[in-house]
């Protein structure tokens, strides 16, 4: 009887925590969508897309704070752009990580066409 609460116990932890992550996911979906931003992917924890003037990546977690946990770096302020180990670096000092070669292409085709 014991183990039925305690495993009763444990389940709706998880389902809380579930929930709980994905409002989290909605949020940074919906930032994503006010900005009116294009190829969003999710990532290595973290999900990327372009911006009208710019690259915004947000970390995944259970409390994103959307003012302070973004990185922004704007097409303008780009004048370094290498792949490596499927990663973009942007001028030696902003990585973007990715899991799959697909991704980092269509990425990096995008940042090349329009940074100026």
């Amino acid at each position: 009887m014991i183990f039925i609460i305690f495993f009763g116990i444990l389940a709706l932890i998880f389902i809380g925590l579930n929930i709980y992550d994905n409002s989290n996911l909605q949020k940074i979906e919906n930032y994503y969508l006010k900005k009116k931003c294009l190829n969003v992917v999710y990532s290595k924890g973290e999900y990327k897309g372009f911006c009208q003037d710019s690259i915004v990546k947000i970390p995944n977690s259970f409390s994103p704070d959307l003012q302070k946990d973004k990185e922004i770096v704007k097409f303008s302020e780009i004048n370094e752009v290498k792949k490596e180990n499927l990663m973009i670096i942007i001028n030696k000092n902003y990585k973007i990580r990715f899991q799959n070669k697909e991704n980092l292409e269509k990425f990096y085709n995008v940042i090349e066409g329009r940074k100026k």
